[in-house]
């Protein structure tokens, strides 16, 4: 599954000319969580990598909460499997991926965390 047919499979969020710590900001904002204010306090670099962090698990979170065919949900859970191994290629295609590729270089974020 492409980034294509899995962000078609979702409803539209946000502008497409957003910069990738921009969806994740939206995203961690939307959630209604209070963890997103508390990240307001922390260092930009530590801001916008927890941000990232935090979007990430929204998504994969998403998934699970939000198919009700458990085989569309894995097929999802499967295609975040394939982008975390392109993000530690360096060759992230989904937004949070984009603005977890610089996390997970700044700081000593194993591959295995995120699976």
């Amino acid at each position: 599954m492409t980034y294509a047919e899995h962000a078609a499979t979702r409803p539209a969020i946000g502008n497409p000319a957003m910069t990738p710590d921009e969806y994740c900001q939206q995203q961690a904002g939307a959630s209604g969580s209070s963890f997103y204010y508390s990240f307001l306090f922390l260092p930009p670099a530590q801001r916008r990598a927890i941000t990232a962090l935090y979007a990430f698990c929204r998504e994969v979170d998403d998934v699970v909460d939000e198919c009700s065919d458990a085989q569309i949900a894995q097929i999802k859970l499967a295609w975040w499997r394939e982008e975390i191994a392109n993000t530690f290629l360096d060759k992230p295609s989904h937004p949070v991926t984009q603005a977890l590729r610089p996390a997970i270089h700044a700081y000593p974020l194993p591959q295995a965390l995120f699976l």
